[in-house]
């Protein structure tokens, strides 16, 4: 049995007991009106040269080097073994590519996107912070890609019977993380880039905040193989998808789910090493930014950086640093997720140590506290001559108070009284004198009045009669 076919025959019983246990992991699916072509069921390829006309050929690409990343031609050489061996049930090498293009996606505004496409998708696992859109099938002679490119199709061949499909490339599987990444799996990397430019990045859409230039987005590509008959394990650069894991939070679920989960598990781990690029790559720019100052230093004895330069530079040194230790809890940690899921982890962990994950973090920490040294000292020098300035500042203060207080009146006599006669010189013509004549009020002298003539006690007035 195939993966294909474990993905559509789920049990709706199995299916409900999983939602009992843990309604949270796959609650619903979303289903919206698919219009798929209808095509004949396709036989699988029993010869080894109908299996590699099957294998996409590789897109061309040229990438800027990648220093921080494990060689691809060392992770190649050692999935040598797990190439060479040859099983009857395994399917051909495919490609996973993991693309990080933003900050972070909106998947409320992808949401709206894909519903008025009408592609349909499910949410796993619904609510968690590491939380994917799966949209499933996303590939093929009647894949969802033919609704974006306008062309008829026709609903009755939804399914169509072709379970070898995605072991065999005919049905990919395009994850979207929360993280601002994308993982495809049996798509390449040109058909990645449609699903990029007519999705994510479709007219008026504002799935991407924070989006990277495309000179910056970064690609992580590995290849796997389906053999159902073997068990999931991951060696260099090839994951040979196998037998579905045991669920211990779902014992009951369908083996379409465990499948499901070790897909997403081995996305999630892709992306980090994907987002931890991007993260490389602009330290080395803040790096290469700053690494003309010691040479300036040593050559000129100053810093040429301004304050808010320096501050900048501060910032974002920080906001590299939080990106590392602190998204999701650190790019080298273990979500919470898998730490009840033991095979599960195991799937994580392998890919976390195939691409390094752990060296490069401890290597980016050690860069980042090199920068840090150095914007210390910039800041100490700034420091430095801000208390030279104030001692200048403090030291023209007191010069200027001891002349005023020694010499201050003889300084305005000599250096105010001629500004003020000069003036007076100047603004002296400027002023009219007054037409009406000056008037002096004096004082009127009233005549003292009469005194009156005492008259004696005796004397009465007599009254006329």
């Amino acid at each position: 049995m195939v993966a294909a076919r474990l993905w559509r025959v789920t049990a709706p019983s199995t299916r409900c007991a999983a939602q009992v246990l843990r309604p949270s992991l796959l609650s619903r699916r979303h289903f919206h009106p698919v219009r798929l072509a209808s095509t004949s069921p396709k036989q699988a390829p029993a010869s080894s040269q109908s299996r590699q006309a099957m294998e996409r050929p590789r897109q061309a690409r040229s990438p800027k080097p990648a220093a921080h990343k494990p060689p691809r031609r060392r992770m190649e050489a050692a999935s040598l073994p797990l190439r060479n061996e040859t099983a009857p049930t395994r399917g051909p090498i495919l490609q996973c590519i993991a693309q990080t293009t933003a900050e972070r996606y909106d998947l409320s505004a992808l949401a709206v996107i894909l519903r008025r496409m009408g592609v349909r998708w499910d949410e796993v696992p619904e609510g968690d912070p590491d939380r994917a859109f799966v949209i499933q099938p996303w590939k093929g002679r009647g894949g969802a890609e033919r609704l974006i490119r306008g062309k008829e199709v026709r609903p009755e061949a939804e399914d169509d019977g072709d379970d070898r499909g995605f072991e065999y490339g005919e049905r990919g599987e395009i994850l979207v993380f929360q993280s601002g990444s994308f993982v495809t799996w049996g798509l390449t990397e040109e058909e990645g880039r449609a699903f990029l430019r007519d999705v994510i990045r479709s007219k008026g859409s504002r799935v991407e905040h924070g989006r990277l230039a495309d000179a910056d987005c970064e690609v992580e590509e590995a290849d796997f193989a389906v053999d159902p008959e073997a068990e999931t394990h991951i060696l260099g650069n090839l994951i040979l998808l196998g037998r579905p894991p045991e669920l211990k939070t779902f014992p009951s679920s369908s083996p379409a789910l465990a499948s499901l989960l070790a897909r997403y598990t081995l996305s999630l781990s892709l992306t980090r090493s994907s987002s931890l690029s991007v993260l490389e790559n602009k330290l080395d720019m803040h790096i290469a930014s700053v690494s003309l100052l010691p040479r300036a230093l040593e050559k000129f004895g100053e810093q040429p950086l301004g304050r808010r330069d320096v501050i900048r530079k501060a910032g974002e040194l920080m906001t590299l640093r939080m990106a590392v230790n602190t998204r999701g809890g650190g790019l080298e940690d273990t979500p919470e997720f898998y730490w009840s899921e033991p095979e599960l982890e195991k799937y994580f962990d392998a890919i976390a140590n195939e691409y390094e994950m752990k060296e490069r973090v401890e290597t980016i920490n050690k860069k980042i506290d090199y920068a840090q040294e150095v914007q210390n000292t910039l800041r100490a020098l700034l420091t430095e001559a801000s208390g030279h300035r104030m001692e200048i500042i403090i030291i023209l203060l007191i010069a200027v108070e001891v002349l005023l207080i020694r010499e201050g009146p003889e300084l305005y006599e000599e250096l105010v009284h001629p500004v003020m006669d000069r003036v007076k010189e100047v603004l002296g013509p400027l002023t009219k004198p007054s037409s009406a004549p000056r008037v002096r009020l004096e004082r009127a002298q009233l005549p003292e009045p009469a005194k009156s003539s005492p008259v004696a006690e005796d004397d009465e007035p007599q009254r006329l009669v």
